[in-house]
C-alpha cells in the first residue's frame, strides 16, 4: 500500500509512493523547494495537520493558494513568534530558553495531533526542535519519541530541514538541491522498498513542483 506525495514524478521515483505511518525528511539549501512539497503531500490528505516554526499559517495558506494547491482540509498549527515577542522581551533569568519553551510547544503539539488524528503531517522546519533540547543526545532522543508519538496511529509524517543531520532517525530522505540554475531531486534513504536512484530534474511552475524521473 502506498500514498501519493501529489506529485506524479516523484511517486514514480519511489515506485508508487511513500509508505503510511512512516517518517520522511525534505532537507536542502533556502528556496530549493520543501515547503512545496510539504504542501503537494497534504494537499491529498483526506485530514492534514501543518506544523509551522517558520512562515506564518496565513503566509502559507496564501502561498498554496498561488499553486492552486487545496489545503481546505488541513489544519495550520502556527508556532511562529507573535509580534508581541519583538515589544515585550523575555528574559531567561534562572531557566535555560530551552527549558522554558519545550513544554508549551510539546503541549500544543501533542494536544492537535491526538484531537485531529490526522492522516498526514508535516512539519515546517524541524530544525527548530534542535532549539528545544540542550545537546545532540537529547535531540536524538526527543526526535525519536516524537515520530513515534506523532505516527501512533498510522499517520505519515513529512519533516523538513536545512540539513540532513535527522537522516538517521527517520524512514526516507527527501534531498533537494538547486545546481547550476537547475532544480534537482534525488532519494538517498527509503526504508521497505526500493527506488530509483540517481538525481532527478524538478522545475518549480504556476502549479507547484513538477519531477522528471526519466
Amino acid at each position: 500500500m502506498r500514498i501519493s506525495t501529489g506529485i506524479q514524478g516523484l511517486d514514480h521515483i519511489l515506485q508508487g509512493g511513500l509508505l503510511p505511518g512512516r517518517v520522511y525528511l525534505v532537507h536542502g539549501e533556502p528556496g530549493t523547494g520543501k515547503t512545496t512539497l510539504g504542501l503537494h503531500f497534504l494537499s491529498s490528505a483526506e485530514t492534514g495537520l501543518l506544523i509551522t516554526f517558520s512562515q506564518t499559517g496565513r503566509q502559507i495558506r496564501a502561498d498554496a493558494h498561488a499553486l492552486n494547491l487545496n489545503l481546505d482540509r488541513v489544519k495550520i498549527l502556527d508556532l511562529t513568534p507573535a509580534p508581541e515577542v519583538f515589544s515585550q522581551v523575555q528574559t531567561y533569568d534562572i531557566f535555560s530558553p530551552y527549558e522554558v519553551e519545550r513544554e508549551p510547544v510539546s503541549r500544543q503539539i501533542s494536544s492537535v495531533l491526538t484531537e485531529l488524528r490526522p492522516q498526514r503531517i508535516f512539519i515546517d522546519d524541524f530544525s527548530h526542535f534542535r532549539n528545544l533540547t540542550s545537546g545532540s543526545f537529547q535531540f536524538y532522543r526527543f526526535a525519536q519519541s516524537f515520530f513515534r508519538f506523532a505516527t501512533q496511529n498510522d499517520a505519515t509524517l513529512m519533516i523538513s530541514a536545512g540539513d540532513g543531520t535527522s537522516a538517521c532517525a527517520v524512514d526516507g530522505v527527501i534531498q533537494l538541491q538547486f545546481l547550476q540554475d537547475e532544480r534537482r531531486i534525488r532519494v538517498t534513504k527509503f526504508r521497505g522498498s526500493d527506488f530509483y536512484p540517481g538525481s532527478h530534474p524538478m522545475r518549480l511552475t504556476g502549479g507547484g513542483l513538477q519531477v522528471s524521473a526519466a
